[in-house]
This record gives structure tokens, C-alpha cells and sequence, in this order.
């Protein structure tokens, strides 16, 4: 066979009879469930008051980054990442709870606040990644 035949035989199209994976609009991937987590997480609030007496809206979750961030590598027992059930919009919510493994709910709030870490300036994935508590309270246990 010459090189002309090779290049012809390797040249024809290529064509795979797949179709796309079709999700409905209540259920979302793995991926999604971690970013909406995360932008949940991301936007709640919560008012202070400072040393002068004046009210303030902080970041909870980012604020909680924080002050764990340091502790977390070095304190024992290693202080846990706690989420409010009721700080959670209903739609992350019902996307948690349709995940039947709890260690796979357990595994997509780790990456969420991993990320959350990330984006406050903390580099979580060589001191906090491993030691990362994350738990979920309130009405019911979401990750029992």
C-alpha cells in the first residue's frame, strides 16, 4: 500500500451514532449541583454589628471560610464547615435530596466549599482538602 492509499483509507469521515443524553429540567448533573451549592452558598447573608454600633451585611459562608481557613490544617479535633439546611434555596435542596448516596451529597457539598475556599483566596486542596469537615444541619439530616 502507498502513502496516497494510507492517507485516502485514514481520511473518511467519521461518524459515531450516539445521541446526546437528554436531562429533563428538574434534574441536574453532578457539575451543576456543585456550582448552584456554591452560589448559594456564596450569596447568603447575614447582619453584624460592628465595635461602633452600626449593623453590617457579611457574607456568612465566605466569612466562615475565613475564619476556619487558618484552623482547619492545624486545630484537632479539626473544626467542621457547617451549612444551614435553611439557608438553601429550595431548588438546591430538592436537587440534594434526589441523590440517594449519601456519600455522594457528602462529596458534592465538599467540592462546593472547597470552591467556596478557592474563591475567598484561600488555597484549600493541599492544607484544608483532606482534613474538611462539611455537615449539614437542620430539619432533617440531608447527609445521614
Amino acid at each position: 500500500m502507498n502513502d496516497r492509499e494510507q492517507a485516502d483509507a485514514s481520511s473518511e469521515p467519521y461518524t459515531v451514532d450516539a445521541k446526546p443524553v437528554e436531562i429533563s429540567d428538574d434534574e441536574w448533573s453532578r457539575e451543576k449541583t456543585i456550582d448552584e451549592l456554591l452560589c448559594n452558598l456564596a450569596s447568603v447573608e447575614q447582619t453584624a454589628v460592628d465595635e461602633s454600633g452600626q449593623i453590617i451585611t457579611i457574607r456568612k459562608y465566605q466569612s466562615l471560610c475565613r475564619r476556619l481557613g487558618r484552623f482547619i490544617p492545624v486545630a484537632e479535633p479539626t473544626p467542621e464547615y457547617l451549612i444551614h439546611l435553611s439557608d438553601l434555596k429550595p431548588e438546591v435542596r430538592g436537587a440534594l435530596e434526589k441523590i440517594h448516596h449519601p456519600e455522594l451529597r457528602r462529596l458534592l457539598a465538599h467540592q462546593a466549599v472547597l470552591r467556596l475556599f478557592e474563591a475567598v483566596g484561600i488555597e484549600p486542596y493541599i492544607s484544608i482538602g483532606r482534613k474538611l469537615i462539611v455537615k449539614v444541619i437542620g430539619d432533617q439530616n440531608l447527609f445521614a
